[in-house]
């Protein structure tokens, strides 16, 4: 199947709901992040946190821990609920976010693990970084904003990581594709260029972001980055579909998802998607001055 198969058409349009919508989310996906962060060993990149999409659940799920079976935490974002699953996706644990709150949330999941009889091992907030301010974050209630803002995102996430998996599958040296907890990114790095030590040099970011001080709505990105800084901008190519590149404190390329929503197919939105992602690489590795090694 190729991306235009799993593509689902974006419709909604008034990103003010959308973007609420999606800080509620990010807030209750701290519990999904926080279960793995706590029971697995601390890796270099800190991926011990993040998470993936389940197209099946519309849910976002946790790394793999063995707790006498093989288990995960998942936020559906349609069905707006926290659920303990096996390797299978069978649900083992569900909780009912929507009016609950943070204390309540990290109780279930506390809950979970004592169930499955670990002991003496506490599952605490992951603490080293700062979520955007929300009422959510002073004790007051997640509640779902509505079922259309929810079942739009989870098509973002579905899409990002069906297209961002094609984009990156031919890189040797590229990331999984992963969500993660503190910036809510959907993303994978492409590693071009390494030291002695095999620390990266020059790397392309590729992801789907939700709204911040780059722009007011979801967007598609590419990311470019040299250790030694020397990036020369004197021109650029023009992106499709009213993409822009920005070269101040962040470097790289955004496309906002609402030119997507503009056309009226799925298949014109992946078309456009693809596009993005297939001349900006190419002008950020022409930028970098690097080629990406093949698998």
């Amino acid at each position: 199947m190729t991306i235009k198969d799993h593509w689902q058409q974006l419709t909604l349009t008034e990103t003010k709901e959308l973007k609420e919508a999606s800080r509620r989310l990010h807030y209750a996906a701290q519990y999904v992040a926080a279960f793995s962060h706590n029971l697995l060993p601390e890796s270099s990149d800190d991926s011990q946190s993040s998470m993936h999409w389940s197209s099946s659940l519309k849910a976002l799920v946790s790394q793999e821990v063995n707790l006498k079976r093989r288990v995960r935490m998942a936020l559906g974002y349609t069905a707006f609920k926290l659920m303990l699953i096996d390797e299978n996706e069978k649900v083992h644990g569900v909780f009912n976010i929507n009016g609950q709150t943070r204390t309540t949330a990290m109780s279930f999941v506390r809950t979970q693990i004592r169930v499955l009889g670990v002991k003496g091992q506490e599952i605490d907030p992951i603490d080293h970084y700062e979520l955007p301010d929300h009422p959510i974050k002073e004790g007051g209630p997640f509640m779902m904003t509505s079922p259309n803002e929810h079942q739009e995102l989870a098509r973002y996430r579905h899409n990002a990581t069906h297209l961002l998996e094609q984009v990156v599958k031919d890189y040797e040296y590229a990331t999984p594709v992963a969500t993660w907890p503190h910036h809510f990114d959907t993303a994978s790095v492409i590693n071009l260029k390494f030291d002695d030590q095999s620390n990266p040099m020059k790397t392309v970011g590729v992801g789907l972001a939700p709204p911040n001080g780059l722009c007011e709505e979801y967007y598609f990105y590419i990311s470019h980055w040299a250790k030694d800084g020397n990036i020369k901008y004197d021109t650029l190519p023009s992106l499709p579909g009213n993409a822009q590149w920005k070269t101040e404190d962040w470097k790289g390329a955004i496309l906002p998802v609402s030119e997507l929503v503009k056309l009226d197919s799925a298949e014109k939105q992946c078309e456009l998607a693809e596009d993005f992602f297939k001349q900006g690489l190419k002008a950020s590795f022409e930028l970098l001055e690097e080629e990406a090694v093949k698998a």
